[in-house]
């Protein structure tokens, strides 16, 4: 049996401003929006890859959100780091790790996201 990712899936403290910050850093583009109730899921595509985001609570919801595990942290690949992080620099992103070379063609930097993710940009190549 062969496995391939299908999505992540995150819940954000700020929906609205989620959003805007994967439209506006990773060009991501709107496929979806399920609403049933109160409950709200956006499916963002970023490259080839699907991503749902979600309000943290529902409104009026009481009590925790069930036990989740931590995500390390999101990967995604450029082929113009230094550029890209520019833009998201001048956009106000906060950046947690300024580029690294790690081999000729290879550097990395992180950034922080919604609700402190931690996003890592590479560039190969």
């Amino acid at each position: 049996m062969a496995w391939t990712q299908d999505h992540v899936h995150l819940r954000c403290s700020n929906f609205d401003a989620a959003l805007q910050f994967f439209r506006e850093n990773l060009d991501a583009k709107e496929e979806g929006r399920v609403v049933s109730g109160e409950r709200i899921t956006v499916t963002l595509r970023i490259g080839g890859s699907v991503y749902k985001v979600s309000p943290k609570k529902v409104s009026g919801a009481s009590g925790p959100l069930p036990p989740h595990h931590e995500v390390y942290h999101l990967g995604f690949e450029t082929d113009n780091l230094l550029g890209e992080l520019a833009k998201m620099k001048a956009r106000g992103v906060k950046v947690t790790q300024e580029p690294v070379q790690t081999a000729p063609q290879r550097q990395y930097a992180f950034i922080e996201g919604p609700d402190g993710i931690s996003i890592e940009l590479l560039q190969r190549g």
